[in-house]
């Protein structure tokens, strides 16, 4: 099964910080221009601070929460690179995310390709891009067999949330494309006896718990963001009482 409305469920294999359903929101309007702080300014901002900046939030968030138990062993193995496209031109766009899913192809490892201007302020946008390169580019090129796209957006939401708090897992600082190999997917999932759902329940459970301990999802934004280190100490105890591996994982 695929990432995305419309792709064809030719398999299992899920990125982990989804659930076992297509459910990601496509918001019926636009969200507002204005966008998150850093967004509005992206384009004044210089590549080694996006990914300085996207590389913290990945490390600390998705590894150091272990919100994708997949990630930390490519990142502790230097399997993990992290590329920058910048501007609107979708030509352009195209061209870097398809140059990384071609080299993933054929070394292992994952690749986040960072593109800030690529529709930070419209999620809908955003979603329509990715499908187009995981339904149309993927397999014009051969590449559909062997690669998938995961998505990932600072305004990102599925569809069948309950209170939003989900969404927090696949909200990154700027837009990007999370280009992974569907072996290792493939092989993770069958770590998890070919439930995925276990990790997503796992990442529901744990950031309800985070969001009601220190103080609500307004807080839990400022922490997320990096903009408030006050409860270092108390997520930590609660990230051990949500501990979570693979089963070669240690």
């Amino acid at each position: 099964m695929r990432l995305l409305p419309g792709n064809s469920a030719k398999s299992p294999l899920l990125a982990f910080c989804f659930s076992s359903i297509d459910s990601i929101r496509v918001p019926s309007k636009l969200f507002s221009s204005s966008g998150p702080d850093n967004l509005r300014s992206s384009i004044h901002l210089k590549d080694k601070e996006i990914i300085r900046s996207t590389r913290d939030w990945f490390e600390r968030i998705v590894v150091g929460w272990n919100l994708c138990p997949f990630a930390a062993r490519p990142s502790r193995e230097g399997k993990l690179s992290y590329e920058i496209v910048r501007g609107t031109n979708e030509l352009d766009i195209i061209s870097i995310v398809l140059g990384e899913c071609f080299v993933r192809q054929e070394k292992p490892g994952t690749t986040l390709v960072i593109a800030p201007e690529c529709c930070p302020d419209d999620f809908r946008g955003y979603l329509e891009f990715v499908a187009t390169l995981q339904d149309e580019m993927l397999v014009k090129e051969d590449l559909a067999d062997d690669i998938q796209i995961a998505p990932f957006h600072p305004l990102f939401e599925f569809e069948d949330s309950d209170n939003g708090v989900d969404a927090w897992t696949n909200r990154s600082p700027y837009p990007l494309f999370h280009v992974l190999r569907e072996d290792e997917v493939a092989n993770a999932v069958e770590k998890l006896d070919g439930d995925s759902s276990k990790v997503w329940q796992r990442n529901i459970n744990l950031l309800e718990d985070l969001e009601q301990i220190i103080g609500g999802e307004t807080e839990l934004k400022e922490v997320i963001r990096g903009k408030s280190a006050e409860h270092d100490e108390i997520i930590q105890e609660v990230l051990k009482l949500h501990r979570f591996s693979l089963s070669d994982e240690k």
